[in-house]
């Protein structure tokens, strides 16, 4: 995902790896890890920063890479968790699969079938363009744009390295009800299941059979693990949140509060329902003193994902009222915390 979208690359002569970065609104900010040996990553962050001479963030960095941050006089501050799964123990089996269980039996019985797909297979095209229908039907709901930064694209431009997976229905001679388009994640032998998208009026249990189908066909292939990713702001249970009062506040308002089109708390409901085997933390580091406003405008701008043309794009006289309600108690929830932080 880091090869896509609007990103530039960092090199330096000093480490075998590079990072992926964008700058917005006057801020520099990687798109997750460095690409190196965890040995190597503070020097290159070291000379990613003498050569950027602006302030630097990154978002979405892992356990595994935080502490080179913080050796290279980073602060950072947890923004949510990643749904990790062993595919070793994934199974359906059990009180706690349930609700999934039921799902995807349901859509079984209703004729639907996960077959993998590939779109650049001479006979692939008509599939290909209902692809798209479904993916635009899905963004129209969504305020007509795509997140991006560490989210992929649907890809159907040129060959890589993505897998597609469809679910049809009519014993797979019907419609597409939904797909799933995995990424690699060649460093842990897994895949990430990043693009999700369904018919309005999609088969119930699609998306549940689709992502168990994954899981099954993926283990019987011989790899370890699947990553549902990021479930942004929730499980927010990092000490450290305690040393940035305002912006913690300010997550959690988002968190709870903001029901735009991508609902953080029904993104976090829909990755749970499945019970992850474990909820890895993701981090924002940031070569400041504080976590500035500007920062955290940047991150916005860069993801994507809340405008405000899209709270403000609402139809009906109480959905208007409710989003100036929310706008109005964000400022005078922001303003309190920021008074009482200093």
């Amino acid at each position: 995902m880091l090869l896509e979208g609007i990103k530039s690359y960092f090199t330096s002569d000093h480490v075998d790896g590079f990072l992926a970065y964008q700058v917005s609104a006057g801020m520099v900010l990687i798109a997750g890890d460095p690409v190196c040996a965890v040995s190597e990553a503070p020097k290159l962050i070291r000379d990613f920063v003498g050569a950027m001479e602006r302030p630097v963030g990154a978002y979405q960095v892992s356990p595994v890479m935080l502490e080179a941050f913080r050796r290279e006089g980073f602060a950072d501050i947890q923004v949510g968790k990643e749904a990790i799964f062993d595919l070793r123990r994934f199974t359906l089996a059990g009180g706690q699969m349930e609700l999934v269980r039921a799902a995807t039996n349901k859509a079984r019985r209703e004729g639907v079938v996960v077959t993998e797909h590939h779109p650049f297979a001479n006979d692939a095209q008509k599939l290909n363009t209902e692809l798209l229908a479904v993916s635009q039907e899905w963004l129209k709901d969504k305020g007509h744009h795509e997140l991006g930064f560490l989210l992929g694209s649907l890809g159907l431009e040129r060959p890589s390295a993505k897998r597609y997976y469809v679910a049809r229905s009519e014993n797979n001679l019907g419609r597409i009800e939904g797909f799933v388009v995995c990424e690699p994640i060649y460093g842990r032998n897994g895949y990430y299941l990043d693009i999700t998208r369904r018919r309005m009026d999609a088969v119930r249990g699609t998306m549940e059979l689709l992502t168990a189908e994954i899981c099954n066909f993926l283990r019987d292939e011989g790899y370890d693990m699947v990553s549902m990713g990021l479930a942004p702001l929730a499980m927010l249970d990092d000490p450290d949140l305690m040393d940035h009062r305002l912006v913690t506040w300010l997550m959690r308002f988002v968190y709870q509060r903001f029901n735009t089109s991508y609902d953080f708390k029904c993104l976090y409901r829909y990755k749970a329902k499945y019970h992850p085997h474990a909820w890895e933390p993701r981090y924002f580091c940031f070569n400041q003193r504080r976590l500035s406003v500007g920062m955290l405008y940047a991150l916005v701008q860069v993801r994507n994902a809340i405008t405000l043309q899209g709270l403000l794009a609402r139809t009906g006289i109480k959905e208007m009222a409710k989003t100036w309600k929310h706008a109005a108690s964000f400022i005078v929830g922001l303003c309190s915390a920021w008074l009482s932080s200093w």
